[in-house]
């Protein structure tokens, strides 16, 4: 018990927490559309994955905050983010992504939907391991298979 306690001092001290430690246990991500071939609803959808705990709390929450800060985030934090892009062209009928090697790794896992409504918030799928994400008329459905 004694040890415990200072093992975990150790790690409160050394800046990690228990919740920076754990790693996702994604397998596979499945994109379907829902809709008519000829709607354009989301036209891309951007997974990514956050390897730093000095980031995860500060990645950002909504559409509007990833897609307006982008380009800043891959320049000042390439080397602890993956980012997997999918456009949705007209007439997607669905894909499945091509995961980071180091993806099992990810202390954070997050989707974002360009062109949903901007305040939407992003959809977390750390814990989740084989994922479906379909679009319809209303955004993205985000559901573990």
């Amino acid at each position: 018990m004694n040890s415990l306690l200072r093992l975990l001092s150790f790690c409160l001290l050394a800046g990690w927490s228990i919740a920076a430690m754990a790693e996702t246990t994604l397998s596979s991500i499945r994109v379907n559309s829902r809709l008519d071939l000829n709607s354009i609803i989301v036209s891309g959808v951007d997974v990514v994955f956050f390897y730093d705990a000095s980031i995860v709390a500060e990645q950002p929450l909504t559409q509007f905050e990833w897609y307006s800060n982008k380009r800043d985030y891959r320049a000042t934090h390439g080397e602890v983010i993956d980012i997997v892009n999918l456009p949705i062209p007209q007439g997607f009928g669905g894909a499945t992504l091509t995961l980071p090697a180091r993806h099992r790794s990810a202390l954070k896992v997050l989707v974002f939907a360009e062109h949903q409504s901007s305040a939407s918030p992003s959809f977390d799928i750390t814990g989740m391991q084989d994922v479906l994400i379909e679009i319809d008329q209303f955004g993205l459905l985000v559901s573990e298979q």
